[in-house]
């Protein structure tokens, strides 16, 4: 689009006044930008829309055949500038300016269905502001007209249904007329049942009939058109987009996987299907990526050439996604090389499933195959937040079941989630927001799956929970709760281990890549890499980061080799990574506040050269895949833009995506200082179980439960942190634990 744009400009400044396609290339300019200004906010496209657009409309004459078109263009422009400013001037022009398109065009012409869905959309939003029921019964007029005059088929129609389904269904509130509500259901549905529809469509009248169906507890209605939608999600997200387009799309419909799964339960399905409602619903783009980086083993024996077809096509699609946006040969190197290679390979991913013994190839998980994430002592517990209702989804060896949770709200994490992310709690109100997530959520998960005894010292089994929380949950410690200032075993951390996933599908491609490894890798191939960003450009100094490393290599055993980088630049980092088994990064890490790809681990050239999530999700490691990637740095399992907490779009997510096997990161900010006690317990565990995979996650369990403190040792709770700012200092005299601001953070993802 942005090549498409400097084209128009140079197409729009290259004709003269007067000629006679220069409202045409001004109406075409007008509309890219439009187009551009709703993917990046940038509101000088805006303005440079409507000035075009207005350039456009008084070039073109009273009774000419484009006219009603560019009347229409303006009138979109001056409704997305009403939707930025709420300024009622312009949604009063755009609607004044559609009326005259739509006036001025015969009934039965093409056009005149978007004319008329533009308009009654138009008149909807002014409904919103004012309250004037006359807009309302208005858009319901003109939208009637639509859907029983003209084509039967054809997008703009469908737009006009699922319109005229909005205004009824807002009648229908406001009279309590069941004629109303009858026919906002039928059009609703009518339009998410029809395939020729585009997905975006289908899901925003999904989204619009459910909720009334809801509210009338017809459950099992409301959840078959909820099921339509989230199978909608993987098609406006498809692999044939770059990154940036597959989170624009994605983000507007955050929570539908959860809300489909909560009304599916309240329909009466079993918790098989609210898993697979979930697991197709959430993690969409990496699931993409999770398909294409599948090991072809068994494929490569028995059908080498159609695993080389698919390696080919696979390899392309990463390459396109790495490009810039903007490309001196789009045709070469842009989107249409990307979405002609994204169906080809689901040509070949279809050959595929004809051969035999792999026709499950690349489908999602089976109840079976669900099950196999489990263990008998590593449950995992997927707990599955909506307004509707909260509820854990327990996944163990041999049975999947579900938990009601009716003390946990959406509304309420939402809540302490601002509050954690804000760095505002006292040391008190964190232990008090721990013990509410431990009535609410850990105590009667745990209880559920027997794990009712605190872990006696020195026992070797530790039981292990695997938790997959969605929405708002992501951002809370659920390894951290629990009523930690009172005696006995009312706490998450003295009951069982806790590792993390964004979704069962990256869980079991974790353990692919486990049972991948091979164990007759030299040690050469085997190294460690220990990267210190001491000092940052534009950043706080990290007394403590070379230290860490250093006290790292120390420990480490002589036979271990490894790569020690301080201050390094990023291509020093990338260059280092391949052949390493251990990467530890101890610096500054920074979570984008828009962009989650963006998300950056900060090197000595970051600001001209960042190291981000898309840099490190580039990295193909599943083939042989790395131990651990530890991430010593700052809100590095964070992403602030909560549209896409389900993507699970971050650094840690990124490595595990890259083909590590285990990764240690953190929720928020941590304190540098405490970083080097963490580190040093994390690898010393590892080293005494031989760095095994079971050591990890026991050894990050048994940093944080040190880091905890307690026993009458009363400490300060310095949170200077390793993110790109300095973080105050607050001392805690209300307890002798540690300020759980610190240790909480510390999280495991891994299998």
């Amino acid at each position: 689009m942005h090549q498409a744009i400097l084209w128009n400009k140079s197409a729009v400044d290259t004709t003269i006044p007067g000629h006679c396609s220069r409202a045409n290339r001004l109406n075409t300019y007008s509309k890219n930008l439009h187009w551009r200004f709703g993917r990046t906010g940038d509101l000088d496209d805006l303005h440079q829309a409507i000035m075009r657009a207005e350039e456009a409309v008084d070039a073109t004459p009273v009774g000419h055949p484009q006219r009603s078109h560019r009347l229409c263009n303006l009138g979109n422009v001056l409704s997305s500038r009403f939707e930025l400013t709420h300024n009622l001037d312009d949604l009063h022009q755009a609607i004044l300016l559609t009326e005259e398109a739509v006036t001025a065009t015969p009934i039965d012409h093409l056009n005149q269905a978007a004319y008329l869905a533009n308009l009654s959309y138009s008149l909807i939003q002014r409904f919103k502001c004012t309250g004037d029921l006359e807009d309302l019964n208005r858009a319901t007029l003109w939208s009637e007209q639509a859907v029983t005059t003209g084509p039967d088929q054809g997008p703009n129609r469908l737009i006009c249904r699922k319109n005229l389904g909005i205004a009824l269904s807002m009648k229908s509130k406001l009279t309590n007329n069941p004629h109303d509500y009858k026919l906002a259901i039928y059009y609703l549905t009518e339009c998410v049942a029809q395939n020729s529809a585009g997905s975006t469509h289908r899901i925003e009248a999904a989204l619009q009939a459910a909720p009334m169906l809801a509210d009338d507890k017809n459950w099992a209605a409301a959840s078959e058109i909820m099921e339509i939608a989230v199978n909608l999600l993987p098609r406006i997200s498809s692999r044939s987009l770059g990154r940036k387009d597959q989170q624009f799309s994605i983000k507007r419909y955050a929570g539908l996987a959860s809300d489909a799964a909560a009304v599916a339960l309240h329909a009466g399905k079993s918790a098989t299907d609210v898993v697979q409602l979930l697991e197709l619903g959430r993690g969409v783009i990496a699931n993409s990526q999770f398909q294409t980086r599948t090991h072809l083993t068994d494929l490569r024996d028995q059908y080498p050439d159609m695993a080389n077809e698919f390696e080919q096509l696979r390899d392309n699609l990463d390459q396109s996604n790495s490009l810039p946006s903007v490309s001196m040969d789009p045709i070469a190197y842009g989107p249409s090389r990307r979405h002609k290679s994204s169906l080809q390979l689901d040509i070949t991913i279809d050959k595929v499933r004809e051969l035999p013994n792999f026709q499950s190839f690349l489908l999602p998980p089976t109840t079976n195959e669900l099950m196999m994430a489990a263990t008998p002592m590593h449950p995992v517990v997927l707990i599955n937040v909506s307004s509707f209702r909260c509820d854990a989804i327990l996944i163990q060896q041999h049975k999947i079941t579900t938990l009601n949770l009716p003390h946990l709200h959406e509304s309420t994490i939402k809540g302490v989630a601002t509050v954690i992310k804000s760095r505002s709690p006292t040391t008190y109100q964190m232990l008090e927001l721990l013990k509410w997530l431990w009535n609410v959520l850990a105590e009667p998960v745990l209880e559920e799956l027997g794990f009712r005894e605190a872990v006696q010292a020195g026992e070797l089994q530790w039981p292990q929970v695997c938790w997959i929380p969605t929405g708002p949950l992501c951002l809370l410690p659920i390894h951290a709760a629990g009523y930690h200032c009172e005696p006995g075993s009312r706490t998450v951390l003295d009951r069982v281990i806790s590792s993390y996933s964004p979704s069962i599908k990256a869980l079991l491609y974790g353990r692919r890549n486990k049972a991948q490894r091979n164990p007759g890798q030299s040690q050469a191939s085997n190294k460690t890499v220990l990267v210190s960003m001491g000092t940052t450009l534009g950043c706080s100094k990290l007394e403590f980061a070379e230290h860490e490393t250093m006290e790292l290599n120390r420990l480490l055993p002589a036979g271990i080799p490894r790569e020690i980088l301080h201050e390094p630049r990023k291509e020093e980092v990338l260059t280092a990574l391949y052949g390493c088994s251990v990467f530890h990064f101890a610096g500054h890490g920074l979570s984008h506040p828009s962009d989650p790809s963006m998300s950056t681990l900060l090197t000595a050239d970051w600001q001209t050269n960042p190291l981000t999530v898309n840099d490190l999700v580039a990295l193909k490691f599943h083939q042989s895949p790395p131990l651990l990637a530890y991430l010593s740095a700052c809100s590095t399992g964070d992403n602030k833009e909560t549209k896409l907490l389900d993507e699970g779009i971050h650094l840690m997510g990124a490595c595990q995506l890259a083909g590590f096997r285990h990764v240690i990161g953190s929720l928020w900010e941590v304190s540098d200082k405490h970083c080097v006690d963490a580190a040093k317990d994390v690898y010393e565990t590892m080293i005494n179980a031989s760095m095994s995979d079971g050591s990890v996650s026991l050894g990050l369990h048994n940093a944080v439960l040190n880091l905890r403190g307690g026993g009458g040792h009363r400490t300060s709770s310095i949170r200077a942190g390793r993110n790109a700012r300095l973080i105050e200092t607050e001392e805690t005299q209300d307890n002798m634990i540690r300020d759980p601001y610190i240790w909480a953070a510390y999280i495991h993802m891994g299998s």
